[in-house]
């Protein structure tokens, strides 16, 4: 693949950043964690893209290793939470541009705060969800029926709104 690789590679990541970065914070609900998490699903998609058969969406498949590695990423944190017990909780850090823009970014924040709090498949599906993905697709990443995508989407919904009043 070589230069190809290469060209590859930027074309995917420009296509997709923004996508995966959303899906980084709201599996970890902080930027901190996000920007480590980015970093790592980038990596994974570089050393994966010889891998990949193109026998599905590339975005379903950089979706499954973004889900993945999160998994994986939240399964070590736990287990190093439960060794510590003094583990101060990271906030996100947004800059102040405007007052207006500061009560969105803290509305964005008590989302994924919010969010954060679901079980993983549930932050899986809702993630998924907010980068438009269809109920096919995100059956397809889950695992799960496109009808039971439906009923846990309402369910989540519901979830997250009483969280947030």
């Amino acid at each position: 693949m070589g230069q190809n690789k290469e060209q590859y590679f930027k074309q995917v990541y420009k296509d997709s950043k923004d996508q995966i970065y959303r899906l980084c914070l709201g599996f970890m609900g902080n930027k901190p964690d996000a920007d480590d998490l980015f970093q790592e699903v980038l990596m994974k998609v570089w050393n994966n893209l010889e891998g990949f058969r193109k026998e599905s969406n590339i975005k379903t498949w950089i979706y499954r290793i973004t889900t993945n590695t999160a998994l994986l990423t939240l399964n070590r944190k736990t287990k190093l939470q439960q060794r510590e017990t003094n583990h101060p909780q990271h906030l996100p850090h947004y800059e102040k541009d405007s007052d207006n823009s500061h009560n969105n970014q803290l509305e964005i924040s008590k989302l994924y705060k919010a969010i954060a709090t679901l079980k993983e498949i549930d932050r899986i599906i809702i993630g998924l969800l907010l980068e438009d993905c269809s109920y096919e697709e995100i059956a397809t990443i889950t695992g799960l029926t496109a009808s039971n995508v439906g009923v846990r989407i309402n369910r989540i919904k519901k979830s997250l709104n009483k969280k947030l009043k």
